[in-house]
C-alpha cells in the first residue's frame, strides 16, 4: 500500500511524462521553425558579404570557375520563375548523404558585366529523422533528469508540506477513550490542515463527553442496583427455604433466582471495568505465575471435571509477573472459564505459561470466531452459552492496563482456539 505522497508523486510524475511526450510534435515544429530562421540568417548573410566583398570583381570567365569550387554560394542565369529576395526550402541531391536532402535557399538578382544573373545562397538541413531523434534524445534527458529533480524536491518540500498532516494523524492513532486525554495539534499557517485540526478537536471533544456520560451512568446505575439486587436475592433465599413451597412454586422461585444471580455478576463485571478504566487498581507487585495459576485451577476442577474435559498443563515455576494481583486473577479465571464453556464434551484444555506468554488452548467449533467482536462488550457466539459477554471484555482491558496484547487464533488442523496473551 503506497503513501499518499508517493502516490501523488507517481501520478504527477506519469502526468508530466505523457504531457511532454504527447507534446513532442509540437516541439518539433517549433524546433524546426526556429532551426530553419538561423538557416535563414546565414545563407542571406552569405549573400550579402558576396556582394560586398566579390561581385565588384567578378567578370563572366569567372562564374564558371567560381561554382565550380562554391557549390552552396553559386551563380545562375535569371528565372522568374522561382522566389526572389525571400528563402525557400527545396530538395536536392547530397553527395555526402549519397540521397536527396532538403536544403533552405536564397535567389538574390545580381549583375555581373550589366547581364542579369541570380546567386544562389544556400545550405543543407539536418534530415528529419535525425532531427527526430536529436529531439528524442533531450527530450529523454530532460524528463529523465526533470523527474530525478522533482523526487529530490518532493522529499523535501512536500514532507515539510505535510508534516502537520502527518503529526495530527499520530495524534489520532495514539488517542485513547480510556485514558481521557485530548491531543494538542499544532497550529500551522495552511488552512486546510487547520480546518482538520479544529474539526478532529471538536470530535474528539463529543465522543470523550460522550463516553464520560456513559461511563458514569453505568457506574451509577451499578453501584444503586447493588442494593436491591441483594435485597432481592436474600428474600428469594428466604421463600426457597420455606418448606410449604408447591413443586411449581419452588421451580419459578428457582428461575427468578438464577436471573437473579445473573444479573448481580453483569452489575459487579460492570463495576469492575468501570474501576478498571478509572485505574482503581494501581497496587502493582511481583507475582508468582505459577501459584497463582494452580490454585485457580484448583478451584476450577469441579467445573472441568463435570465437562469431562482433558486438562494438560504446562507452568514455568520461575515465571513472574509485575503486575495487579486481583486483576491477574480475574484475567486467567476468564481465560480458563471461557475455554471451559466453549469447549467440547470431552475435549481438551491446554494451559501453557512461559516465555512472557500466556496460552489457553481449548477444542472449540470448526469454525473460527470472528477477531474483530471477540473481545467487544456484550458480545457471545451463542446464546446457548451462559453469560453476559463481558468476560473477554475485561480480559482485553486488564491487558490494555499492563501495556499486555492478546490476540485469538484458531487452528483449524488441530480443531483448537486459543488465546494468546503475551505479557512483557
Amino acid at each position: 500500500m503506497r503513501s499518499l505522497l508517493s502516490k501523488s508523486f507517481l501520478q504527477f510524475s506519469i502526468s508530466t511524462a505523457l504531457i511532454l511526450i504527447c507534446s513532442m510534435p509540437l516541439f518539433f515544429i517549433i524546433m524546426e521553425h526556429f532551426y530553419a530562421e538561423d538557416l535563414d540568417e546565414l545563407i542571406i548573410y552569405r549573400s550579402e558579404q558576396f556582394k560586398k566583398t566579390h561581385l565588384i570583381t567578378l567578370s563572366l570567365e569567372d562564374i564558371d570557375s567560381w561554382n565550380q569550387f562554391n557549390e552552396d554560394l553559386y551563380i545562375v542565369e535569371y528565372s522568374s520563375e522561382v522566389t526572389i529576395d525571400s528563402p525557400v526550402q527545396e530538395s536536392y541531391y547530397n553527395s555526402a548523404e549519397g540521397h536527396e536532402i532538403d536544403y533552405r535557399l536564397f535567389y538574390s538578382p545580381i549583375k555581373v558585366e550589366n547581364a542579369d544573373f541570380l546567386l544562389v545562397s544556400r545550405i543543407p538541413m539536418i534530415e528529419t529523422k535525425d532531427l527526430l531523434r536529436t529531439l528524442a534524445y533531450q527530450f529523454s534527458s530532460f524528463i529523465f533528469i526533470l523527474l530525478l529533480v522533482l523526487s529530490f524536491v518532493q522529499r523535501f518540500f512536500t514532507h515539510r508540506l505535510w508534516q502537520p498532516f502527518y503529526k495530527s494523524l499520530e495524534h489520532i492513532e495514539n488517542f485513547s477513550l480510556q485514558q481521557g486525554k485530548l491531543p494538542k495539534f499544532d497550529s500551522t499557517n495552511i488552512k486546510e490542515f487547520n480546518r482538520l485540526n479544529e474539526n478532529l478537536k471538536h470530535l474528539m471533544e463529543n465522543n470523550m463527553a460522550s463516553y464520560k456520560q456513559q461511563k458514569q451512568f453505568i457506574e451509577n446505575a451499578s453501584h444503586e442496583l447493588q442494593t436491591p439486587l441483594a435485597i432481592l436475592q436474600s428474600q428469594l433465599d428466604l421463600l426457597l427455604q420455606d418448606p410449604q413451597l408447591t413443586e411449581k412454586q419452588n421451580k419459578v422461585l428457582q428461575s427468578l433466582y438464577s436471573i437473579s444471580s445473573r444479573m448481580n455478576r453483569l452489575n459487579k463485571n460492570l463495576l469492575l471495568l468501570a474501576k478498571i478504566e478509572n485505574n482503581q487498581f494501581n497496587a502493582m507487585e511481583t507475582i508468582a505465575v505459577d501459584e497463582v495459576s494452580y490454585e485457580l485451577i484448583e478451584q476450577l476442577q469441579d467445573l472441568i471435571a463435570h465437562e469431562e474435559i482433558k486438562l494438560e498443563v504446562k507452568i514455568d515455576k520461575y515465571f513472574t509477573l509485575y503486575a495487579n494481583k486481583t486483576l491477574l486473577e480475574i484475567l486467567l479465571t476468564n481465560l480458563i472459564v471461557n475455554a471451559i464453556r466453549y469447549n467440547n464434551k470431552g475435549g481438551l484444555l491446554r494451559i501453557e505459561i512461559s516465555n512472557n506468554n500466556i496460552i489457553i488452548t481449548n477444542t472449540g467449533v470448526n469454525e473460527p470466531l470472528d477477531s474483530e467482536w471477540i473481545f467487544t462488550r456484550f458480545k457471545r457466539s451463542s446464546v446457548e452459552i451462559k453469560g453476559n459477554g463481558l468476560g473477554l471484555a475485561i480480559v482485553k482491558q486488564i491487558c490494555e492496563l499492563h501495556n499486555w496484547t492478546i490476540e485469538y487464533q484458531y487452528i483449524n488442523d488441530f480443531q483448537f482456539t486459543s488465546n494468546h496473551t503475551h505479557v512483557d
